[in-house]
């Protein structure tokens, strides 16, 4: 079959059946960064790690060096590169910078970008105004929705409320779980990187069929008795992985347009001591009244994937986000949220479930991380041009929130993710 051009990658996804070419190609990789992570809204940090002015940290983002700072009461994304020569105004990953100092020449910057001083260089002195292109350029976009910090490197295009739409829901219920309606992230990073293309990670979160066969081992280990009663253990998620299959295969999918999904909740349970819980519990109803504090708890939600880039678990605090850094090359960070004003026990959870599930010693993990190496490497064989993303497409139905519904084991949010794709690649092709 002769490879279609470059310039009709829209024409390469079907409804039910996606090219391997996508995978594998590093041409459409580049054009994938240019045409959909320029031009989404990316995560780019929390408000909780600048707290204080001067407070900093670097990304990276679609091939993009950034610098998260606190300027007074607001925060600036700043591009990390000096308007002068080009060099990274700020190496460190985190910091306090008042000011930023660039190391090539040591030309000063204020935490908002503004230019202050050349010391050697006395004829740029008099050109300070914003005008002068001496200030360091700030991202054309920049949204802080309750606290999360989100980036659009498109100066054109939908807003962050009308992109996300309905899955600003997941922040909403992460956030809300909190009696204070706030959250800030856990010291420490999980911070992962596997073989394959950045799509694999969304399409095995998506997937509600794959537990019971890449994750028999952990399954078998879920199955041994408990040892605390009120303790969260690495075996309760594994066991709650081993029931996943028979519960998930009756669960409810839903997708919405952008590629946005979530999967129905699974059979793991937060649990922490009847004290913590009561005392939870308590602090909540203070805060939101018995009716929505029951809405916010028992929304029944495991992955939320904002595409193309986060995969947010409210229930157990976590989040992740993945960084395309290749065609075969993906990074994977995970963040861990405290939920302000719960008990602390409820934190504890929260990191002993990001270990379990996200930690280098996690079996859970690495099963998911050789299972997307091994795909990668099958996607480069010639035995044929297409994978599929079939079941459940008979039975997907609209509903009345603009959304599509699916069952069980339906690939139905792939489908989704991959109608995103297309428009977003079609539409820039269109304009080009």
């Amino acid at each position: 079959m002769k490879q279609p051009a470059t310039d009709n990658l829209a024409d390469l996804v079907r409804k039910d059946r996606v090219h391997r070419r996508v995978y594998i190609d590093p041409a459409v990789f580049e054009l994938e960064r240019e045409r959909i992570f320029n031009r989404s809204w990316l995560f780019a940090g929390h408000e909780s790690q600048v707290p204080d002015r001067g407070d900093f940290i670097t990304t990276q983002l679609a091939g993009q060096t950034l610098i998260v700072v606190r300027h007074g009461d607001d925060i600036k994304v700043l591009f990390n590169r000096c308007p002068h020569r080009g060099a990274k105004i700020c190496e460190a990953a985190s910091g306090n910078a008042r000011p930023f100092r660039c190391p090539y020449h040591g030309w000063v910057f204020d935490t908002d970008g503004r230019f202050i001083s050349s010391s050697l260089h006395g004829d740029y002195g008099n050109t300070t105004g914003a005008e002068s292109g001496l200030n360091v350029r700030a991202v054309p976009r920049m949204v802080n929705y309750r606290g999360f910090i989100f980036i659009n490197l498109s100066k054109g295009g939908p807003g962050l409320e009308q992109a996300l739409g309905p899955m600003l829901s997941a922040i909403d219920n992460l956030v809300d779980r909190s009696p204070e309606g706030a959250v800030e992230l856990i010291s420490g990073i999980h911070r992962h990187v596997f073989p394959g293309n950045w799509k694999l990670l969304l399409e095995n979160i998506s997937d509600a069929a794959h537990p019971p066969f890449i994750h028999a081992a952990s399954n078998e280990a879920g199955k041994k008795g408990r040892v605390e009663e009120f303790s969260m253990r690495a075996e309760d998620v594994m066991s709650g992985n081993n029931q996943a299959a028979g519960m998930l295969g009756k669960s409810r999918l839903r997708a919405f347009r952008h590629g946005h999904s979530y999967l129905a909740a699974i059979p793991i349970k937060t649990k922490v001591s009847p004290e913590a819980e009561k005392n939870y519990e308590t602090a909540m109803v203070e805060n939101y009244g018995v009716g929505k504090t029951e809405s916010i708890l028992n929304e029944p939600r495991h992955f939320n994937i904002i595409y193309p880039q986060i995969m947010l678990q409210s229930v157990f605090q976590t989040m992740k986000v993945l960084r395309p850094v290749a065609v075969d090359r993906t990074e994977v960070s995970v963040y861990v949220f405290r939920l302000k004003g719960a008990p602390q026990e409820y934190d504890q959870v929260a990191v002993k479930f990001a270990n379990a599930t996200n930690s280098s010693a996690s079996i859970i993990l690495q099963d998911d991380l050789a299972t997307l190496a091994n795909i990668q490497e099958g996607l480069m064989s010639s035995a044929g041009d297409w994978v599929l993303f079939a079941n459940g497409l008979m039975h997907d139905m609209a509903d009345d929130q603009d959304a599509i519904t699916g069952e069980g084991f339906s690939e139905l949010p792939m489908r989704s993710q991959f109608t995103a794709w297309r428009e977003y690649m079609s539409a820039c092709l269109a304009s080009d």
